[in-house]
């Protein structure tokens, strides 16, 4: 697996500082473990997302943050700011991920880092000998998926959860299971959309808006969508078509080169179908913003949006599925504290195999797209 990079432009841009242990790493760990024991995390990347998964964190009991990495002063300083008003304690802070990584006093690491570092600073964390939650994708590569799996494998006490947080979220679990067990039965489609007006999405230093970086935005963001049709139906789509549109934002991001508005049409090898498209074009307007996935069978239908469960047999009462806001990035970090402190493996929320098999469709979609064609599964494994 490739090393980390210490270009600044890499890693939100990680900077080539001095490689020199800081004092923290000649800690030894706190004795002691099972459920009482602190767990203590360090977190890689105090971006928007690393921002929402530190505050999430830090609301629960039994977690000491340590150290935040961060190439940007503002970013490592907003993050030490964050952990001491929640904590009384001001961690400390450091450029390179590696310092962290290679600190004695951490028992587990978050990661919310551009997309083309998931697999190096996860494969360095596991190797590391420390626990991993990482952002999804689980890599932007199937190469990469499979590398770090293997490392997974060499090192079956380390927990590795990916970010993937509707399979933490009741309202996905219940669906799912419900939808699986038949209720609504002989799946027909489904349907969903993202659509945003906050174009052009950069991301910090512009890689969002790179394909080399995030994958575009069928594997970084819509990867999660995949996931949960994965989930309905045990595997990915056999084949998939679409079309799409780039330089819509060039004047704004020269050299942009993610696919700014697409749409694909998804089937699996039972007869369903799912549609999907994904936009950040769409006028400021709540009639053309928002995002909802909708499943539909022979008796009834599933919004995951709301958590409407309504049946074609009107003497069926409609049912709401755990309403309501649900959070489900805290509902995530609480299942990853608990494989940590439990005294014998449990399974993740998602396995890495089914992290896998999204980034597998989000590549199936985005050759859909970029060809304007119907592309197989085998195309991709290839």
């Amino acid at each position: 697996m490739p090393p980390i990079s210490l270009n600044r432009r890499r890693f939100l841009g990680c900077s080539a500082a001095s490689l020199a242990l800081s004092p923290g790493a000649l800690a030894p760990p706190t004795a002691g473990g099972g459920p009482d024991h602190p767990v203590r995390v360090g977190l890689i990347g105090v971006g928007n997302r690393g921002t929402n998964l530190l505050r999430s964190l830090l609301e629960l009991p039994g977690t000491v943050v340590p150290v935040v990495c961060d190439p940007e002063p503002r970013h490592r300083a907003r993050g030490q700011g964050i952990v001491e008003k929640a904590r009384g304690q001001r961690p400390e802070a450091v450029e390179d991920p590696r310092r962290l990584i290679e600190r004695n006093d951490l028992d587990a690491v978050i990661a919310a880092v551009p997309c083309d570092l998931h697999e190096s600073i996860a494969g360095d964390a596991v190797r590391a000998g420390k626990h991993v939650y990482a952002e999804k994708p689980l890599a932007l590569t199937i190469a990469g998926c499979d590398r770090l799996i293997a490392e997974s494998a060499k090192a079956p006490g380390v927990v590795v959860h990916v970010g993937f947080q509707r399979r933490s979220n009741p309202r996905f679990q219940d669906g799912v299971g419900r939808i699986r067990n038949g209720e609504l039965g002989a799946l027909i489609e489904a349907r969903g959309s993202w659509t945003s007006s906050n174009g052009p999405l950069t991301g910090h230093d512009g890689w969002l808006g790179r394909r080399d970086r995030s994958g575009d935005f069928m594997v970084e963001q819509a990867v999660h969508i995949w996931d949960v049709l994965n989930w309905l139906h045990g595997g990915p789509p056999v084949r998939a078509s679409g079309w799409g549109l780039r330089g819509l934002f060039e004047r704004e991001q020269p050299g942009r080169d993610v696919t700014d508005h697409y749409a694909v049409d998804l089937a699996w090898a039972d007869g369903f179908r799912a549609s999907f498209s994904q936009s950040y074009v769409a006028p400021a307007d709540d009639n053309f913003t928002g995002s909802h996935l909708r499943v539909l069978g022979v008796e009834g239908g599933l919004d995951f949006g709301s958590g409407a469960l309504t049946f074609r047999d009107r003497r069926k009462a409609r049912q709401t599925i755990h309403p309501g806001s649900q959070n489900d990035t805290r509902l995530a970090l609480e299942a990853f504290l608990a494989a940590v402190r439990a005294e014998t493996p449990t399974p993740p929320p998602i396995s890495l195999a089914e992290a896998r098999a999204a980034t597998l469709t989000g590549l199936l979609v985005r050759k859909a797209v970029d060809e304007a064609r119907l592309v197989t599964i085998d195309e991709i494994r290839s």
